[in-house]
This record gives C-alpha cells, sequence and structure tokens, in this order.
C-alpha cells in the first residue's frame, strides 16, 4: 500500500467508539400509597422509561411521584368524572393515575416518535383496572393550536378540560408563555373548580427565580395562583452539595379562572 493510500484509510477509517449503542429503556416502579388503594385498583404501576432522550422522557421524576400521591389522595375533587390532560407527560405516572376515575384522560408530549411510542406502550400495558378506553396518547407541541385537543373532547358535554397536569415542565423557561396560552384555551370556563395543577422541582438553583417567574406570568395571563405545599424529596442529579437542599424540594401549585 503507497503512503498516499495508508494516508486516505486513516482519514476514513472510523474511531472504535464511532458506533456507540442505544440505550436500551428502563423500567420504573412506582408503588401506590396503600391507604388509598381501593378494590380491583392497581396497587402499582411498572412503567417503561425510553433508553435517553434529550427530552427527558428517560426519567421517571420526583415531581411525577408527588403529583401522582396528591391526585390519588383528591382523586374525588380533581378527577372523578373529570377530563384531564397532561403536558409534557413523560411516562406519564400522574395520568395512570387519574384514569382510576376520571371520565377522559389525554396524554400528551412532544411529537417526538420514541416518547410518543414509549407512553403508548405504558398505555397498551396499563395494569388491570386501568380503562384503556378512556386514555388517549397525542404529540402536542405547548403554544400550538388546541383544537386537536379540544376535538378530543365532546363539545356538547363540555368546553375544555376540568384538571391540566404540568408534572416538572416549568424548567423550560423560554415556553412559559407558550405553556400558559395552551392552559387558558383548554381549561374549562364553565368548570369554576377546574384546575391547573403544577409541581416542579428547581433542578437548578441558580435559576430558582426562573421557575418562580412563570407563577408571576400565570398572574398577568389572568390566572389565580394558589401555592398548595412544598415537600423535600432528594436531588435527581449530583451537583454541588451547596445546593443540595434546594434542587430536593418539590412544589405545587393550583392555577385557575378567578
Amino acid at each position: 500500500m503507497s503512503d498516499s493510500e495508508e494516508f486516505f484509510d486513516g482519514i476514513f477509517a472510523e474511531p472504535q467508539d464511532f458506533y456507540k449503542p442505544e440505550i436500551p429503556p428502563s423500567f420504573d416502579l412506582y408503588e401506590r400509597i396503600p391507604e388509598l388503594v381501593k378494590e380491583n385498583e392497581p396497587t402499582k404501576f411498572n412503567l417503561r422509561l425510553i433508553g435517553k432522550s434529550p427530552l427527558w422522557g428517560h426519567l421517571l421524576w420526583n415531581a411525577a411521584k408527588v403529583t401522582t400521591n396528591y391526585i390519588d389522595r383528591h382523586s374525588e375533587l380533581l378527577c372523578k368524572n373529570k377530563r384531564v390532560l397532561e403536558l409534557g407527560a413523560g411516562a406519564a405516572l400522574p395520568s395512570f393515575v387519574a384514569a382510576l376515575t376520571a371520565k377522559k384522560v389525554v396524554i400528551t408530549d412532544y411529537p417526538d416518535a420514541d416518547l410518543i411510542s414509549n407512553i403508548e406502550y405504558n398505555v397498551k400495558h396499563a395494569p388491570s383496572g386501568i380503562d384503556q378506553s378512556i386514555l388517549k396518547v397525542e404529540g402536542y407541541i405547548w403554544g400550538q393550536d388546541t383544537k386537536s385537543l379540544l376535538d378530543l373532547l365532546d363539545p356538547e358535554d363540555c368546553d375544555g378540560y376540568d384538571l391540566i397536569i404540568l408534572s416538572d415542565v416549568v424548567f423550560n423557561h423560554s415556553e412559559h408563555a407558550k405553556l400558559l396560552k395552551t392552559c387558558k384555551e383548554c381549561l374549562s370556563r364553565s368548570n369554576k373548580e377546574s384546575k391547573v395543577f403544577v409541581v416542579f422541582t428547581p433542578h437548578r438553583a441558580k435559576l430558582f427565580h426562573k421557575d418562580l417567574q412563570f407563577f408571576k406570568d400565570a398572574e398577568e395571563a389572568g390566572f389565580k395562583v394558589e401555592k398548595l405545599f412544598e415537600e423535600k424529596w432528594w436531588p435527581m442529579f449530583i451537583e454541588e452539595e451547596e445546593t443540595k437542599d434546594i434542587r430536593s424540594m418539590v412544589y405545587g401549585y393550583f392555577l385557575s379562572f378567578p
């Protein structure tokens, strides 16, 4: 082989680690609080998570578990015979517990094929006690036309969703206005008890103020804001020790029409 052949062969040779194997899906088991489980209801949900995602669908977040616990405790008020919409659902844990008593549950996330097919997998493999017929999975980009979401409801029966779930999505600071636009257009006005349930963790301590800006923006958009709780869990990511306490917190709020 000539020197030039060796040179070009070296240029076009693929590095040993060029083809990285796909990260396989994983599973995370969520167990309901025992005293909340009624007869013939599932006690646990084994949810599949995609292997890796720039949209963060590969994790079951603390906020999702806290959201689910709260919905489970208050299902009579929040979900029973209600229409529920989850935005940025990920593995959709809160939606499954809402479906135990809800009339209809629409589960949405960014229209990425892997994300949506994973939610569909979890719906298909939902445990006994979940009525799959009331579950609908849709790809949706926040801030875009909400007609596709509202068309899933019976217009003669309601004018929007009774509960909208936002679980750990406010870290997307650039998307706050789009989220609020979608919520404002999709939340029922005829039901005076309709609510947007927002739960989040300040994963980036230095940007906590930007997370909280969501609620100021919500008030400016015409929502009433009510803080519900704060719970201490554990940080999802290993970062600086001095911010661990902040990153361990989970906060819950309601948004509603005045």
